[in-house]
């Protein structure tokens, strides 16, 4: 199961991807895509939103009533200055206080947005506020503080974090990062904003415009607004750069164990599952968590995608990019699950988690891997790992649609996995000039006829 990441990402051309193996991944880079098979991309946490960790036990985080009197009976000791520490210690506070996630603050005060109309406004934020006003609610990696840290090692840094409220209480959050296409400014909201209230069609209409306000005092040189909406609006325009998807599978992972677990599954997923899982075991497949893996390693890992893209016939990133996203990630927020046979890598999972959710971002799969179902393998065996570690969901990211057809067929391999197809908002590209917007609409149609005029010439 090959991961579409409903981002601007790939150049990849649209693809029938082989439904027994993986669906072809779907790149992150936007600067030359034209057509994409994107469609299975959703989101890693920042504060608040790690890998499920196990509870502290009371008996440790509490004293007796006797000990802290004999506590307060020695004098209390003075903490060594940093100049007091060895090197060591510093270098442990060091390492410790770089780990965690710096929330970034708005360079200079920004009003409040508003209009006459609407009691909501708009207003920005620091990743700290964005935080605390989301709490609990599902929150997207893509939207989180951890995920600021590989934009901006890509290149793309944090245009702006922002809260749309109603009388001081959040109903929204949204964080934007800068990109560039064909030489021209856009901002990317990948799975934001993130509803906490009501999602009415006229307040998503109303946030978008808000936005449209801000970036034309702030920014003049940004061209539109790509962003998640549930409802379609005459502001919204269909992506110019890639393509997104608005229906999921997701693989319940409440039930824990595999057992409970392939039960809630179709009837035809079920036994799917359990023969990968005994034809990879007899081929003598070993899987594991590689996460941890050095640069050399992840390199020959990596090798596999490019016979995925050839066979899929898309263009995958350079392995930097999906480097940089664990190690910028972290392993608290990116995993990297891998098959192997007789030691060599036939199919791996890049999955990333936000609080209780995961994702299958990216993935690939070697062509011997299908005679014993390497990829089905692999996708039960993370399933049934993320299940046992609490969490709650494995999204597959992306599946057909009427507005999206083109991702019918790896629908089809991912439907086994759950009982029914689950609704996401889809991005749509939100133009903030207008008569730039559709120069660069007629531009891309004017390649991509000449892209196809040539292809049939060389046929």
């Amino acid at each position: 199961m090959s991961k579409n990441e409903n981002m601007s990402d790939s150049t990849t051309p649209d693809a029938s991807p082989d439904t027994t193996a993986q669906t072809p991944e779907i790149p992150q880079d936007v600067a030359d895509v034209t057509a994409v098979t994107e469609g299975t991309a959703g989101a890693a946490p920042e504060a608040g939103s790690d890998k499920p960790e196990k509870a502290e036990e009371v008996g440790e985080a509490e004293k007796t009533e006797g000990s802290e009197k004999a506590q307060s009976a020695e004098p209390a000791k003075p903490k060594p200055t940093t100049e007091q520490k060895t090197p060591l210690a510093q270098k442990a506070d060091k390492a410790e206080k770089a780990e965690k996630p710096k929330a970034s603050r708005p360079t200079h005060p920004e009003p409040v947005h508003s209009t006459s109309d609407r009691s909501e406004t708009l207003r920005r934020v620091d990743g700290r506020e964005m935080r605390l006003a989301v709490g609990n609610s599902p929150f997207p990696v893509e939207q989180t503080e951890a995920w600021e840290r590989f934009e901006e090692a890509m290149g793309r840094p944090l245009w702006g974090r922002y809260l749309y409220e109603d009388e001081g209480k959040p109903v929204a959050a949204v964080a934007l990062y800068r990109y560039e296409m064909g030489g021209q400014t856009f901002l990317w909201a990948k799975h934001g904003p993130v509803w906490l209230k009501e999602q009415s069609p006229e307040r998503e209409a109303h946030l978008r415009r808000l936005l449209r306000s801000v970036v034309k005092e702030r920014d003049r040189s940004v061209r539109f607004i790509r962003m998640h909406a549930r409802y379609r609006d005459t502001d919204l325009r269909e992506l110019l750069s890639t393509i997104t998807y608005d229906r999921t599978y997701v693989i319940d992972l409440v039930p824990k164990t595999p057992e409970k677990m392939a039960a809630v599954m179709p009837k035809d997923g079920r036994r799917a599952v359990k023969r990968a899982e005994r034809v990879a075991r007899e081929a003598g497949c070993t899987i594991s968590d590689e996460t941890g893996l050095s640069r050399e390693e992840f390199d020959k890992v990596y090798e596999v995608l490019r016979e995925t893209a050839e066979r899929d016939g898309f263009k995958p990133h350079d392995a930097e990019v999906y480097w940089t996203m664990l190690t910028a990630l972290g392993e608290k927020n990116a995993r990297l699950f891998v098959l192997r046979k007789d030691g060599v890598p036939h199919a791996w999972d890049l999955i990333l988690t936000s609080g209780k959710d995961s994702v299958a971002y990216y993935g690939a799969s070697s062509n011997e891997s299908r005679t014993f179902r390497g990829a089905e393998a692999l996708d039960w065996w993370a399933a049934c790992t993320l299940a046992q570690e609490g969490y709650r969901g494995l999204d597959l990211m992306g599946a057909g649609s009427t507005r999206v057809p083109s991702l019918y067929t790896v629908g089809q391999y991912k439907k086994r996995y759950a009982q029914h197809v689950t609704e996401v908002d889809g991005a749509w590209d939100v133009p903030v000039s207008r008569l730039i917007y559709s120069g660069m609409s007629t531009a891309k149609r004017l390649r991509d006829a000449l892209r196809a005029r040539r292809g049939s010439r060389e046929h």
